[in-house]
């Protein structure tokens, strides 16, 4: 396992380089990975969270003369806040899915098939939708590394929030999508490189499927809240981590609602089998 250790540079290849973010937790892990792509000019992949020393590092282990954009797979705040203090310290180009990002300051829009062309590598854009609206996944060419942001993740699940623009139709095409594809590995948003990708992808496909048919099991049962759902099907997790079991059902649900599936209003009121 290469080093997770936040603010230490550790070489993931040729042309990629990873920083972790001092910013662990239940649902970061060991922190926000920062990646690092090219050498002579250097693409910054989610800065992290403001947080002045991971800026000093970023901009240690690239040179400030050298890092020329700032791509935002989103703008979650464990993933882009600290991209003003970069772009003050380096001019850097932001690059995102859409202008209106909060307060991080964009520069270009970029989406689906774009390409951020470097001395020595391409990055094709690939939007990805479903863990929030903005989700961008992007690709080094030369390498055929996916950077996944908060899509697939290492060590755990990826949180899909209704409440924050997360859609579990959109985030399940996303996920076959890049099951398509042909990656080399995965490097993403939280934990440590990924070296089968189509593996990774199906385990949370079928994961997904797994939650799903519990679901339509207890509503089988009868009508029952979303806090009723989560007793019954995630008893082994920690109590911590309920309140976003309970997002992730809603979205489940907001999912069979729409395919007629099942009936219910809200993440309040009781949902029954349609």
């Amino acid at each position: 396992m290469a080093d997770l250790t936040p603010g230490v540079p550790s070489a993931l290849s040729p042309l990629v380089r990873r920083i972790v973010a001092p910013n662990p937790g239940p649902m970061t892990g060991p922190g926000t990975n920062t990646y690092l792509v090219g050498i002579d000019e250097v693409a910054v992949i989610d800065p992290g969270p403001d947080d002045a020393g991971h800026v000093e590092a970023i901009i240690g282990a690239s040179m400030r003369e050298r890092v020329r954009w700032v791509l935002l797979t989103h703008t979650h705040p464990d993933h882009s806040p600290a991209t003003t203090r970069l772009v003050r310290a380096t001019g850097a180009e932001v690059l995102a899915f859409s202008k209106k990002e909060g307060d991080v300051p964009v520069d270009r829009t970029v989406g689906d098939g774009d390409v951020v062309e470097g001395t020595e590598f391409g990055i094709e854009v690939l939007h990805t939708p479903g863990h929030c609206p903005n989700h961008l996944c992007f690709v080094l060419e030369e390498e055929r590394v996916l950077f996944t942001g908060d899509l697939v993740l290492e060590g755990t699940t990826s949180v899909v929030s209704p409440s924050g623009g997360g859609d579990m139709a959109q985030y399940l095409a996303s996920l076959e999508r890049l099951r398509k594809g042909r990656y080399s590995r995965i490097c993403p948003g939280h934990g440590d490189v990924i070296d089968d990708p189509k593996a990774k992808i199906t385990e949370y496909l079928e994961h997904r499927a797994m939650r799903e048919r519990e679901i339509l099991r207890v509503l089988e049962d009868g009508p029952s809240k979303i806090e009723d759902v989560v007793a019954r099907i995630y008893a082994e997790t920690p109590e911590a981590l309920l309140e976003m079991a309970g997002r992730q059902v809603h979205a489940h649900l907001l999912k069979l609602r729409a395919e007629g599936r099942v009936s219910g209003r809200d993440a309040r009121s009781p949902w029954k089998l349609a």
